[in-house]
């Protein structure tokens, strides 16, 4: 059976989407409120290998929506609906 383009998009976040609950799961209770996290980018590009910084909260919020992806800032086009989590710079 052949898997469609926008198939592999998908599964590949929601690959990406658990791999990034288990790190929260794993590490919440390590982490200041404040301190960052490196989640990995959920962009559909199967090789991209970007991590953002997000604190627990910016992730919580990024979490509230399942449409919502953390997808850190570049080239890589999100997939319709998805939504970019961006840290602000502190620079």
């Amino acid at each position: 059976m052949t898997t469609s383009r926008q198939d592999r998009f998908v599964e590949n976040e929601r690959l990406l989407r658990i791999a990034n609950e288990g790190l929260r799961k794993r590490v919440e209770d390590m982490v200041e409120p404040n301190q960052s996290i490196p989640f990995l980018c959920e962009c559909i590009d199967e090789t991209c290998m970007a991590r953002i910084e997000l604190t627990p909260k910016e992730y919580e919020m990024a979490r509230s929506d399942d449409e919502w992806f953390v997808i850190a800032p570049g080239p890589s086009p999100p997939r319709r609906g998805a939504h970019r989590r961006r840290r602000k710079s502190t620079t």
